[in-house]
């Protein structure tokens, strides 16, 4: 009855052994190992098979089944990344810019899902913008578009559906750099790994992030005027840092594990939280904060 129990781990070191062997024969290309690295979770999906089938089945027709899935899934592997369509290897990039013009203020709206994006202020004379995208080699390259009339600058990844795209790696990074010389709003959305702002040089109308975020480490500028920060979706780590001496109000919803304003924290806060500076309500340059949707953490401070 335990005969075949330790089948499983033998059967896969020896599927590694094809594998290296096709490499080292020619079989199977440079191109077709890197997808094959892309697949490595399908070890998780068959040891967690097996673990399943183990606690519902007799042990030797668990093991059998175990054994003719991940064959299935082995041969599958190899078919994807031999047979998948030719694609550069590594990590591409695009760049992109365009002219200020007549534009007196203007809108940056970024949605580039699973990506570290950053977003910083500087002089940049006549340019708008600069733009820069690292993206994985068999990945469509981005759309960027420029909007003269709303003056609304669009960052959209365009990866298309395909079944061979599945398993594509992270390697997703997104540098924009916007001119100094008027007001900007921002928005960031459809889901971020990580998300840099570096806004003490810009004039900011209003920062919008959507879409959840793994981590949103924001540097402000001094405010003019009400500034809206708006973080929905849910986010792990809120870190934002002001100039000292803002006015300030901070307003959380969906719960939060911990909140630490100017040093002071607090902790496991279920329902909604709201706090803002002594001279929020007669100031005329403010921020307005809000959260919701859950957090991990959220760190304010100003200074």
């Amino acid at each position: 009855m335990y005969r075949n129990r330790g089948l499983l781990f033998p059967l896969v070191l020896i599927a590694i052994g094809v594998i290296v062997l096709l490499v080292n024969t020619g079989v199977l290309s440079p191109e077709a190992v890197q997808r094959l690295g892309d697949l490595w979770p399908l070890l998780l999906v068959i040891l967690g098979l097996q673990l399943i089938l183990n606690h519902t089945m007799p042990r030797q027709q668990a093991t059998l089944i175990g054994l003719g899935a991940a064959a299935v899934i082995v041969v599958a592997a190899v078919a994807y990344a031999t047979l998948a369509p030719a694609a550069p290897l590594g990590t591409q990039h695009f760049d992109s810019s365009e002219r200020l013009g007549g534009l007196s203020a203007a809108t940056v709206d970024v949605n580039y899902s699973a990506a570290s994006i950053e977003v910083q202020a500087g002089s940049l004379g006549d340019s708008l913008y600069q733009a820069h995208v690292d993206y994985p080699g068999d990945e469509n390259p981005p759309t960027i578009s420029l909007d003269q009339v709303s003056g609304t600058l669009e960052i959209r990844d365009n990866s298309n559906f395909s079944p061979f795209h599945l398993f594509g790696s992270n390697r997703r990074h997104v540098m924009v750099t916007l001119t100094d010389r008027i007001p900007w709003t921002i928005q960031v959305g459809g889901g971020t790994a990580n998300l840099r702002l570096d806004l003490r040089h810009l004039e900011l109308s209003k920062l919008q992030v959507s879409g959840g975020a793994n981590q949103l480490d924001g540097q402000l500028p001094s405010p003019k005027g009400t500034v809206v920060i708006d973080v929905s979706g849910g986010a792990s780590n809120v870190t934002l840092q002001a100039p000292a001496h803002s006015d300030w109000r901070v307003a959380i919803s969906g719960g939060v594990s911990a909140v630490t304003i100017n040093g002071s924290s607090s902790g496991n806060l279920g329902g909604n939280f709201q706090q803002q500076s002594p001279g929020y309500d007669a100031a005329t340059n403010r921020f307005d904060i809000e959260i919701s949707g859950g957090a991990s953490h959220i760190d304010f401070r100003t200074g």
